[in-house]
């Protein structure tokens, strides 16, 4: 859903804050619960790394941009109640090639742009109800009844997106305008929860129905996606589809269903529902056109490396791909390390940016254009060295590791491809992605290709264990020294306090004077006996008398 008339007025306090006391033209922002497998799901209609990302394109009469950065990271957290004012100079960077403005801005300046990710960032409810609140209708109306955090949160995915950015209001583009825009990406293992069914209904997977409309919007729909029915699972929709949509042609033609959820409601509560007659069979999904992954290789504490690998599955045409990486100062990069080979061919890249990071002060940036051979594996190595940290530097759970944030792969898709649906952030509508599948933000720097399937990958994150000192020594020498001192304390205040005697020490005899001894104490205790009883019978006597 799209408005670009009705704001609440948590949205104007952001538009307010970013655009005109931050000097911000354009940001984007993404909380993530999980990650995003192309390999299954193809691509995402908007794509996000794990955890937390921001990037943002500032004025160019901004006095200074660190500044300006410091102070939006500030704002957004108190906003969204994520941990965003940890972002720093040491996870911040600003890419040559990777992200262009998505929206009308003044300059193109790289200079002007931002980029951080948080990628340890949990996703939780704290998050979630402040953001409802920026939707223009709230919670309590229309298609935001079905966002419920016990529902959300046991999704196998689940990101919540906000996107400000200036558009032109014609083609002219004499007058522009600020456009937010908001969007939830979810995904649900139906078939575990029905018993090997993949059947599923809006009560199902978000707990209700739909009563409401927000009355603020232009237009609230439900798209769905009817391409594979009867080819391998059949099944029905209740109610029946009253409209349906098409886009591209051949292999990569996609049918959905369209639901105007303003006229479903009028006749009373609206629960979407798909039946599948027969239990789900699995069976093998085309690849997509490009996807990425890494990982890190090595043993010990000291060295290793992080290794890149690019698939490019289109079987004629080559790829240019632009790869940014930002790998944490405690990471120490080997540059002479730097590979690229494909199928045991080295690769020498178009472009190369790199800067070296700096010890607790900024990350290592990392940026390359490459050219992807046709149905080809590239890997991008590189080897690294571990650095100590201090022991105020550890986290509470410093067993646990260190994140390492995912890598962003940036391409030009030439032709349409299979399960692409478009970046909805480059959309001026859902509608829009899903019947023209097209991008058109500016790809590179002037002169360069611009995209017609433009996709943004990120990559998994990485775990890296550091040498930990064992913060357990210091507990146990104090417990050590605590129960030495407790138990030397009494002897010791003893023998500070008392006074000492001298005792004179008797000499034993043999065994004939002990059994005298013992005889005397025997017969002595009788006689004192016996003359106590006599003692007693004297003072009867007196009384009788």
């Amino acid at each position: 859903m799209l408005d670009r008339s009705g704001y609440s007025k948590d949205t104007g306090s952001v538009q307010s804050t970013s655009a005109s006391q931050k000097h911000v033209q354009e940001l984007h922002l993404a909380l993530t619960q999980g990650r995003w497998q192309h390999q299954k799901w193809g691509y995402p209609f908007q794509e996000a790394p794990p955890g937390a990302h921001l990037w943002a394109w500032f004025n160019d009469d901004v006095s200074s941009v660190d500044s300006a950065w410091k102070d939006l990271t500030h704002s957004l957290s108190g906003q969204l109640c994520a941990s965003l004012n940890f972002i720093d100079d040491t996870v911040t960077v600003s890419p040559k090639r990777s992200f262009r403005p998505q929206g009308w801005v003044r300059s193109h300046n790289e200079s002007l742009l931002r980029y951080a990710a948080l990628p340890r960032e949990s996703v939780c409810t704290e998050n979630l109800t402040p953001w409802k609140k920026f939707l223009p209708c709230g919670s309590k109306v229309g298609l935001a009844t079905l966002l419920h955090a016990l529902q959300l949160f046991t999704a196998n995915y689940m990101s919540i997106a906000l996107d400000l950015k200036t558009v032109c209001e014609n083609e002219e583009c004499k007058d522009a305008i600020l456009e937010l825009q908001m969007s939830v990406s979810l995904v649900f293992d139906t078939v575990v929860s029905q018993n090997g069914y993949q059947s599923w209904s809006l009560s199902k997977l978000f707990g209700s129905g739909l009563i409401t409309t927000c009355p603020l919007a232009s237009m609230s729909a439900i798209y769905v996606e009817t391409s594979n029915n009867g080819s391998v699972g059949a099944f029905k929709l209740a109610p029946e589809p009253i409209q349906f949509v098409s886009t591209g042609a051949g292999t990569t033609k996609r049918t959905f269903a369209l639901y105007d959820v303003k006229h479903h409601v009028r006749a009373g509560r609206f629960n979407l529902a798909a039946n599948y007659e027969k239990p789900h069979i699995y069976w093998i999904v085309p690849e997509p056109a490009l996807y990425a992954s890494r990982y890190i290789q090595g043993y010990g504490l000291e060295r290793g490396g992080i290794v890149n690998r690019i698939h490019n599955n289109d079987p004629k045409k080559a790829i240019r791909v632009v790869f940014l990486d930002i790998v944490p100062w405690f990471l120490r990069v080997y540059v002479h390390t730097l590979k690229v080979s494909s199928e045991g061919k080295l690769i020498t890249p178009e472009h190369v940016y790199y800067k070296p990071g700096r010890d607790r002060e900024q990350s290592h940036h990392l940026e390359l254009t490459l050219v992807l051979p046709p149905a080809s594996e590239t890997v991008l190595s590189y080897d690294f060295e571990r650095a100590f940290l201090k022991w105020t530097e550890y986290p509470p759970d410093a067993n646990h590791g260190f994140y390492v944030g995912s890598a962003v792969l940036s391409a030009s898709l030439s032709a349409p491809v299979a399960n692409y649906s478009g970046d909805i952030s480059l959309c001026p509508t859902l509608r829009h992605c899903i019947t023209g599948g097209t991008a058109s933000a500016p790809f590179g720097h002037e002169g360069n290709l611009k995209p017609h399937w433009f996709v943004r990958i990120y990559t998994e994150t990485l775990l890296v264990s550091l040498p930990t000192p064992d913060f357990s020594m210091p507990y146990n020498v104090i417990c050590l020294a605590c129960t030495v001192v407790a138990l030397a304390f009494g002897p010791i205040h003893n023998m500070a306090t008392n006074m000492l005697t001298p005792v004179e020490i008797k000499k034993e005899g043999g065994l004939l004077s002990k059994l005298k001894s013992r005889a005397r104490a025997i017969f002595g205790r009788k006689s004192q006996t016996g003359g106590s009883g006599d003692t007693e019978i004297s003072t009867e006597e007196k009384k009788d008398q």
